[in-house]
């Protein structure tokens, strides 16, 4: 997205092509802040048109309607929210548009330890707080120290820990532009942080879909209890509605295989949250 209009010009293209599930229609108009400056400029806007809003990071998690969209997108993902710092002590700071595949290739060249859950995960920094994202038992959460975001009324706030709340899938800074967030993750030997996020991406490779497009996990876990165990169990692994198949690999991911529609998934989640309840 090197070439993306800085701030509000008109969409070229939907949403499908900057979505991991390639599903989407076009919002009302489409940024690409480059800096705080173009970020305000564009919530400005967005004000004054009394206009709604939604963020953009990865696009990994998200499943966008095909129709004209009633909103626009803030897309951050541009070199100016792409840094990687150096923080006090054991702590380092990202851009909230760095993707977590080179957060984790920074951890690697310079032996920090901590973060190697998220391998495999896509998706960038920002996206990954708000959601607070993870694998194996393991959560960004445990390991954000603070977060500097954008409200929508283009309100900075710097958040410590005691201001934030994390929970499975969850924090209190959704709905916020997490523009800035500092982790901490101690020293580990180079070799160990490379060895275990291969053997991370390895694990995900053997029960997970690949080479098709889709959003990951489709439901979060109920309890203790494993989402991708019990739709395998109702029989839901192949299963294919116009466009979309359920993943033969996992039952918990909708894949998008053949020109899939928005409404084919839409579908197909309350099909499969029906019949296992």
């Amino acid at each position: 997205m090197e070439n993306a209009p800085q701030y509000n010009a008109p969409v070229k293209e939907p949403l499908r092509t900057l979505t991991s599930f390639r599903i989407g229609g076009e919002p009302l108009f489409y940024c690409n802040p480059r800096d705080y400056d173009a970020l305000s400029r564009a919530l400005r806007e967005c004000r004054e048109k009394n206009m709604d809003f939604k963020v953009l990071g990865g696009g990994s998690n998200l499943l966008v309607e095909d129709s004209s969209l009633d909103f626009g997108v803030v897309h951050i993902c541009s070199p100016g929210f792409n840094w990687i710092g150096g923080g006090a002590g054991d702590r380092v700071r990202f851009g909230g548009g760095v993707p977590l595949a080179r957060m984790l290739r920074f951890c690697k060249k310079h032996g920090r330890g901590g973060a190697e859950f998220l391998a495999g995960i896509p998706g960038t920094v920002g996206g990954a707080v708000a959601g607070n994202a993870g694998a194996w038992g393991r959560s960004v959460g445990s390991l954000v120290k603070k977060v500097v975001a954008v409200d929508k009324d283009d309100k900075k706030h710097v958040l410590g820990e005691k201001d934030m709340d994390f929970s499975y899938r969850r924090s209190n800074l959704d709905g916020m532009i997490i523009t800035e967030a500092e982790f901490e993750l101690p020293p580990r030997s180079a070799a160990l942080v490379s060895e275990l996020i291969k053997n991370n991406i390895g694990k995900k490779k053997g029960c997970q879909p690949t080479g098709r497009p889709n959003a990951g996990c489709i439901f979060k876990n109920p309890g203790n209890e494993s989402a991708g165990k019990l739709l395998d169990m109702c029989g839901f692994k192949g299963w294919a509605l116009g466009g979309a198949r359920v993943s033969e690999a996992h039952a918990n991911f909708i894949c998008n295989d053949r020109k899939a529609a928005a409404e084919d998934v839409f579908l197909m989640i309350e099909e499969m949250k029906k019949k296992v309840k």
